[in-house]
């Protein structure tokens, strides 16, 4: 019984993460409420591959997961950027603002729950999950600088940058899955996997030297460039179509 309800125990678990981020937006605690929705987005890749792995994989489990990042990378997130950059904003166009990452959340969710790529190596669009991480580590690590620059601070300059990352959720740009964790899976999941190593190599060693928020906004934000980059350069060959139209 516990081997078949741990998977969900989790799921629930990463949910009270984003109930508990709520809760300390409310009391002003922004760092604790961003290292909550980190917390949840940590169990939230665990709890699918356990599920998997134990062979307990179910369609009540699946759902339950969707209603979870509802709460934990949608709603929490979206709580955060009223409270700390729209909430004095005239009229309702703070609310407004401030619901992207909770209404384009919601549309992602919806689509990824009855999409048939289940099974492909990348997400069309930009997870809930990784949306919700790259606000954290900028939340995180503008609260961390404003003091000395307060410039980066301003409304007027981070909101445009939260509301183009909830619209590549709803993008067909596309992002690169979790990679498995071994290199007998094909070429391009070691090639990820070896990024991957890199990445938390550079983040323990960000440690000891305290720049820790650096390193999570720049990775980050690295991964959402690179799906644009991607995107437009190789799918798209935009650079080829350019010049292409010049020179008719």
């Amino acid at each position: 019984m516990f081997k078949a309800q741990f998977p969900n125990i989790l799921t629930l678990t990463n949910l009270f993460f984003g109930f508990l981020s709520i809760l300390n937006c409310y009391i002003d605690n922004y760092n604790i409420a961003c290292y909550f929705i980190l917390l949840a987005a940590f169990l939230d890749s665990l709890d699918g591959k356990i599920a998997r792995i134990l062979g307990v994989s179910t369609e009540f489990g699946k759902e339950l997961d969707s209603l979870s990042d509802l709460v934990s990378f949608c709603l929490a997130p979206s709580f955060l950027v009223y409270v700390l950059y729209s909430q004095n904003m005239p009229g309702i166009s703070g609310e407004i603002i401030a619901s992207a990452p909770l209404i384009l959340g919601v549309i992602r969710l919806a689509r990824f729950n009855v999409s048939e790529n289940e099974n492909s190596s990348y997400f069309e669009g930009l997870p809930t999950t990784f949306n919700a991480i790259f606000l954290c580590c900028l939340i995180l690590y503008i609260e961390d600088i404003k003091l000395i620059h307060s410039e980066y601070s301003q409304p007027r300059l981070l909101l445009p940058i939260i509301i183009t990352s909830s619209f590549l959720m709803v993008s067909k740009i596309k992002y690169p899955k979790f990679p498995a964790l071994n290199f007998s899976s094909g070429y391009v999941n070691t090639a990820r996997y070896v990024a991957f190593l890199i990445s938390v190599s550079i983040f323990f060693i960000s440690l000891f030297f305290d720049k820790q928020l650096t390193i999570l906004i720049s990775i980050s934000s690295g991964l959402l460039l690179f799906g644009l980059l991607k995107h437009f350069i190789i799918d798209e060959k935009i650079h080829i179509k350019f010049f292409r139209n010049v020179s008719k």
